[in-house]
């Protein structure tokens, strides 16, 4: 693990602890993202024809944090209902 996280830094590992390899490698991970993810936003943008929604950077990226969330929490039974709808047929089965 420590010559991977070297490789993805291209460090030597000899003088960098294992955590401090880490740390620096998620750090790089997540410049490379944010660089690439304004590259898709600035794509996607310049590529789409509905002008009403404009992409950011960070409807890309993996290491953004999300604000808002798309997923409804579900009761029990609401949860139950819609899995119902789904999954089983609503034809009543002839016997």
């Amino acid at each position: 693990m420590i010559w991977q996280l070297a490789g993805i830094l291209g460090v030597h590992p000899g003088s960098f602890t294992l955590r401090e390899l880490y740390e620096m490698a998620q750090s790089r991970q997540k410049q490379d993202w944010q660089h690439t993810s304004n590259l898709m936003a600035l794509l996607a943008n310049l590529l789409t024809f509905n002008r009403s929604h404009t992409f950011k950077a960070a409807d890309f990226d993996p290491f953004a944090q999300s604000q808002t969330s798309s997923v409804i929490p579900l009761n029990t039974e609401d949860a139950m209902a819609l899995l119902k709808r789904t999954f089983v047929s609503s034809r009543k089965e002839t016997q």
